[in-house]
């Protein structure tokens, strides 16, 4: 049995708990009683650890790790260190039974209290609480108050940072109702933790997250029908919740979106998608209100969705949560929640808050400018991720500071909290700790996932932004049967099979589109790189010469064209493999790769993406080795393209012929050619005395060297090559193949015409020119004299296939509009 003890040299248990040292009395331990006893819901834990000793949890706990950064991985998180801690919190039924009802009592209490914000304020007019507390706010949003009929619900979901206290209490750290929807982090931490420790997992019968989460989803399914359209609005990749935000939408099931997506019309909000604009019912929104809504703060709204309230206010839209809710996030609701709950619950706050002050009062101001090193002041409706505060220095200085701003601030303290076992190089330490709980509506009333996102805390400091952490685990009461969730076909039942259609995001298929052409980018680069490295070392005079070199260098980079010299080559090849504004060089190309794969994660497969993954933080490409070391440069670029190859034969095998299929294939289609008619003009667009020299690099750098040799045995010459790679429909690296392949694919996007759309017509045109052109009058011209006819032709083809692009762009992939409302108010004059 696990106790405390002072053993000088300890041994197996006694050593993984030699640092812990002996409790103190007077602060709450999670895992022993103040007589260093194990408390009886962790025993069972410490009996199975001590089975495995602490060489058998390491390696449970790297293989938690390795879970933890797979799941970040697979949702674009690349190359995050998951270094949160690996022992989980147990928390008993008793435990649970105490915290439950009172964050729960929280969220209504939340809710009753924004009702009556931007109701008959009500709490206001009495003198519950100050009208600055809520008026002065940046996060009131005043075009919300007011409203009839009142908004049914400002919340659906409700977040709260909660901590034991040195004496054992439940206290509230934060309230997070702006943009809560943390439990993308909740999910993927339980599946990573319920796998890597499933010994002890399932030998405490600890209480599952997926039945809250079902009542969760039968809410939404309920609120939107079969045909309603349900979304979850993220920042984008560089939003640091963006993880959670494209995990939950996908256990879910909703579509990810992001603010550009949106459009309000007609006092309803619609997604942008190939078939034009859909109807949006259910938002929930990972995106600040005041950076959503231009109503909200006018001039500094996110671009996309500008007027979303007004959608919101006719009835057509929920949003979840609300706009206007961040007036009570974060300790917005602390300073008077005691005072709220008799008065809007007719109840006692169940849970108190951690010593919050609102700065807004001149007894308040004081009291904080008394007691200096207790208080920390913090804006009261501070966001995620958000710069600290810049105080001035003071007394003087920071009570005129405070009269100016007090109303925007709070002073808040964070008090000695109970201690939690953590894991440290083989052995348990404590640690001040606070975790994240997470509630919902369903359609019984709220409730709360029995389960939390814990994290180490260091004394006095605000809690920590979420991210992967501790998993909190709640052991079930002795007499409660765990609710089964709805079996997948029950819930099915009385709806319709559907295949893919053409509901697919506008802004999806234009970033799958670019993820197509970036892939082809990548390509034609590396074997640009591949072949002027075979011929810079070659020895073959002809072959390494500069003007070669630098033209073939020319096919990816301006900075080749010129008068040709090695120096020049030297300097386009180094742009090409580390220069960070060179369009077609890898830095920005695979930048570039992975954000469009990132953006469009819901309609790549998961092999596909950890392909792309890979290559894109491949840590070679950080600093990738140059001319001088050619073995390692050659291996990056051979691992390189035979990646690219494994993404491209992912995409082919394992991807669905849908809407997102076609435009990725589309774009590398379009992205390919472009290429090979470049290296059509700069290899063979004239007719040289060492023109063989110049027909084999194209064969090489098109891989076609083998297809050549196996059709003509003889020596390379123009004709030959031409009609190989350029109207030669068999070969797929051939400029006609390219063109025939977008044709074919053109033909099936969405269509509400019974003629050919403009760019198929021009694709059918191109298609039709090179299947009537002939190789012997392509390769027709003197020595040093121009293939004119070649230069036409695929001058030509370039041309159309930016038209191409074009139209596709203004017809897939935007759906902007102006909103009437707005266009008419920016145009009256002020007074």
């Amino acid at each position: 049995m696990a106790t405390l003890n002072q053993n000088p040299r300890p041994t197996g248990m006694e050593a993984i708990l030699h640092r812990y040292g002996q409790t103190d009395p007077a602060r709450w331990d999670e895992a022993f009683l103040a007589n260093g006893s194990l408390r009886p819901h962790w025993r069972p834990f410490f009996d199975w650890l001590e089975r495995v000793g602490a060489e058998g949890y390491d390696r449970a706990a790297s293989d938690l790790h390795r879970l933890r950064a797979e799941s970040g991985i697979a949702f674009g998180a690349a190359e995050r260190e998951v270094e949160a801690d690996s022992l989980p919190v147990i928390l008993s039924a008793e435990d649970w039974a105490v915290l439950e009802p009172g964050i729960l009592q929280r969220a209504r209490l939340a809710e009753a209290t924004l009702s009556d914000v931007y109701g008959d304020a009500t709490m206001i007019r009495q003198g519950v609480v100050p009208p600055g507390m809520a008026y002065a706010s940046n996060g009131y949003a005043a075009h919300c108050a007011g409203w009839e009929p009142p908004l049914q619900n400002w919340l659906t979901v409700y977040e709260a940072d909660i901590a034991r206290a040195a004496d054992g209490r439940w206290i509230v750290l934060a309230d997070r109702l702006d943009t809560p929807l943390g439990d993308g982090w909740l999910i993927a931490n339980r599946i990573a933790t319920s796998e890597a420790l499933a010994d002890p997992f399932m030998q405490l019968g600890v209480r599952r997250v997926a039945s809250h989460y079902a009542a969760f989803q039968d809410l939404l399914d309920d609120m939107t029908g079969w045909e309603g359209r349900l979304a979850l609005m993220t920042g984008g990749e560089k939003d640091a919740r963006f993880f959670s935000h494209a995990y939950f939408a996908r256990y879910l099931n909703a579509a990810l979106i992001e603010p550009a997506d949106v459009t309000v019309r007609d006092g309803a909000a619609f997604v942008k998608t190939l078939d034009g604009l859909k109807k949006l019912d259910i938002l929930l929104r990972g995106v600040s209100d005041q950076a959503l809504d231009a109503l909200h703060r006018p001039g500094d709204a996110a671009r996309g969705a500008p007027a979303l309230s007004l959608a919101t206010r006719s009835g057509q839209l929920v949003s979840a949560n609300a706009i206007g809710s961040s007036v009570l996030s974060y300790r917005g609701l602390a300073p008077y929640a005691h005072r709220l709950a008799p008065h809007l619950l007719d109840e006692d706050l169940r849970i108190d808050d951690a010593p919050c002050l609102w700065l807004g009062t001149p007894d308040a101001r004081d009291q904080v400018l008394s007691e200096p090193d207790y208080w920390r002041i913090e804006p009261i409706n501070r966001r995620t991720r958000e710069a600290g505060l810049t105080l001035p220095e003071g007394p003087d200085a920071l009570m005129t500071y405070l009269e100016r701003n007090g109303e925007r601030l709070a002073a808040v303290a964070t008090p000695p909290l109970a201690q939690t076992p953590c894991w440290d190089d083989g052995q348990i330490v404590r640690s001040e700790w606070m975790m994240r709980v997470f509630a919902s509506r369903t359609r019984d009333g709220w409730s709360l996932a029995p389960s939390g996102v814990a994290s180490p805390v260091e004394p006095g400091r605000p809690p920590p932004d979420l991210d992967f952490g501790k998993d909190v685990w709640v052991l079930p009461s002795g007499d409660a049967a765990e609710a089964t969730p709805a079996r997948l076909a029950d819930r099915f039942a009385g709806g319709h099979l559907r295949r893919t259609g053409r509901d697919l995001l506008s802004r999806v298929a234009d970033e799958v589109f670019w993820l197509g052409r970036n892939m082809e980018r990548a390509e034609g680069t590396l074997r640009v790189l591949n072949v002027c490295l075979q011929r810079y070392l070659s020895g073959n005079r002809a072959d390494s010469a500069p003007g070669m070199l630098c033209d073939i260098a020319a096919i990816q980079t301006e900075a080749a064209l010129g008068t040709p010299d090695i120096t020049r080559f030297r300097d386009a090849i180094r742009g090409l493999l580390q220069g960070e504004h060179e369009p077609f060089g890898m830095a920005a190309i695979l930048r570039a790769l992975r954000s469009n794969a990132i953006r469009a994660r819901s309609a790549v497969s998961e092999e596909s993406w950890r392909y792309i993954d890979r290559l894109c933080t491949d840590r070679r490409w950080r600093n990738p080795p140059g001319l001088d070391r050619p073995a390692e440069l050659s291996r990056l670029i051979a691992d390189s393209l035979g990646t690219l190859a494994a993404v491209s034969g992912s995409a082919q095998e394992n991807l669905t012929r849908n809407y997102a299929w076609r435009f990725l294939e589309i774009g590398r289609r379009l992205e390919r050619a472009q290429t090979t008619a470049r290296s059509a003009e700069r290899l063979a667009g004239q007719a040289r005395e060492n023109e063989e020299t110049y027909l084999r690099a194209w064969l090489r750098l098109s891989d076609s060297s083998s297809a050549y040799r196996s059709r003509y045995m003889m020596a390379t010459v123009a004709p030959a090559v031409i009609d190989l790679l350029v109207l030669d429909e068999s070969n797929p690296r051939a400029l006609v193949f390219q063109i025939e392949r977008l044709e074919t694919v053109l033909t099936q996007l969405p269509t509400d015409s019974h003629y050919r759309r403009p760019e198929h017509r021009m694709a059918l045109a191109l298609l039709t020119e090179f299947r009537l052109a002939d190789a012997d009058s392509l390769a027709g011209a003197s020595i040093g004299e121009d293939r004119a006819e070649l230069a036409r032709l695929t001058r030509r083809c370039r041309e159309d296939l930016g038209r191409i692009s074009t139209i596709l762009s203004q017809t897939f992939f935007a759906h902007a509009d102006i909103a009437e409302a707005l266009v008419s108010q920016a145009g009256q004059k002020q007074p």
